[in-house]
């Protein structure tokens, strides 16, 4: 395994900002120098130096990166250099750590680098046979320093966490309006086509006995291409950016019925599903719409499906059965997921399930879409 060394460079970014608070520093220290200080040349500027060159790693190891500029900066404190702005430089490592962390973890790095600093520096005044520091603005400098780098950090990760979600739930419902998309496509291409396979059939059936049927079911596919249309032209205007045209609802039920029966297929239609927002009408009509196309493709032998509609205040109960005998089981295909995905994407559930005389659906819908 080779190592690329690229990886470990510093962007160019990271080496800005820390020659920048490099001159900030060494310009500071030399503005703040009084006579009583201990001269900050070479020593002092070496340490502040070495601590901006270290930082244009910030990002790349981070606390590796605080650990060093601790070590370059605290001990220009100690050894009595101005009181300049180096401490800058600890701030924005410790940001930089508190950034990739949580707030436990942020507030423990937090006091492990003051415990260490003040700590320290109580090592180090023993040694030199100096009292141990008790002035208390200095201990709140220290303070401000370490706090001011967890929480500005901390504020940045938070932010970085909320622009991340945001983004995700966009990529969701991009995801959301595709499939809702495909669905709507889905269920307008197959239930036009089988309806105009259904009168096709019956047009070439009847056309040497019975022309003025033939007639009529001509006049029918013309009337399930146009409506085709309309409703692609509406699927299509919502990824133009448009404004959709009026979408389907259970009062369009007459049209499914009267396509059907030109099959051979009645269709009753019993009950009200009251007044649901138009998501939810919608979805419930397109629920129906598939269950009666299923019927004419599948179901050789129903003459007769009832579409029983009901609510309660809170929800929509839709039950669409079929006489089309008994069978065993329901065979899944895009149908039937197209069903669980039309009542889904209001909050409802459905189910699809084998009946004493046919297959029976039945979806349970929000009254208000959720």
């Amino acid at each position: 395994m080779t190592l690329d060394v690229r990886s470990w460079w510093p962007s160019a970014a990271d080496v800005g900002l820390g020659a920048l608070l490099g001159a900030v520093c060494l310009a500071g220290t030399a503005l703040t120098a009084t006579p009583a200080d201990r001269p900050w040349w070479p020593g002092g500027a070496a340490l502040i130096v070495a601590g901006a060159v270290v930082l244009a790693w910030r990002r790349r190891a981070p606390v590796v990166v605080l650990a060093l500029v601790f070590l370059c900066v605290a001990p220009y404190y100690w050894l009595g250099h101005p009181d300049g702005p180096a401490s800058l430089m600890v701030a924005v490592a410790t940001y930089t750590v508190a950034s990739r962390l949580s707030w436990p973890r942020s507030v423990g790095v937090g006091v492990v680098l003051f415990a260490a600093w003040v700590g320290v520096e109580h090592v180090v005044a023993a040694r030199e046979g100096a009292p141990p520091s008790t002035d208390r603005d200095h201990l709140m400098w220290v303070v401000v320093i370490v706090a001011v780098g967890v929480a500005v950090g901390g504020l940045r990760r938070a932010q970085t966490a909320a622009t991340e979600r945001a983004q995700e739930q966009a990529r969701r419902r991009v995801e959301q309006e595709r499939l809702r998309l495909a669905r709507e496509v889905h269920d307008v291409v197959s239930h036009s086509l089988a309806m105009i396979a259904v009168q096709a059939g019956v047009g070439a059936y009847v056309a040497d006995r019975r022309p003025e049927q033939a007639v009529a079911a001509l006049l029918e596919i013309k009337e399930a291409s146009r409506a085709a249309l309309a409703e692609l032209r509406s699927t299509l205007d919502v990824l133009r950016e448009c404004e959709p045209g009026d979408a389907p609802g259970l009062a369009r039920l007459d049209e499914v019925a009267r396509v059907a029966g030109l099959a051979g297929v009645e269709v009753e239609v019993r009950g009200s599903a009251g007044r649901p927002d138009p998501a939810v009408d919608g979805a419930a009509f397109r629920i129906v719409r598939e269950a009666v196309t299923n019927v004419v493709r599948h179901a050789r032998q129903a003459r007769r499906v009832v579409v029983d509609l009901a609510h309660d205040g809170g929800d929509v109960q839709v039950r669409v059965a079929d006489d089309g005998g008994p069978v065993d089981a329901v065979t899944p295909g895009h149908g039937l997921r197209g069903l669980a995905e039309h009542a889904a994407a209001v909050g409802g559930r459905s189910s699809v399930a084998p009946g004493p005389d046919g297959v029976v659906v039945e979806a349970v819908l929000p009254a208000v879409s959720r």
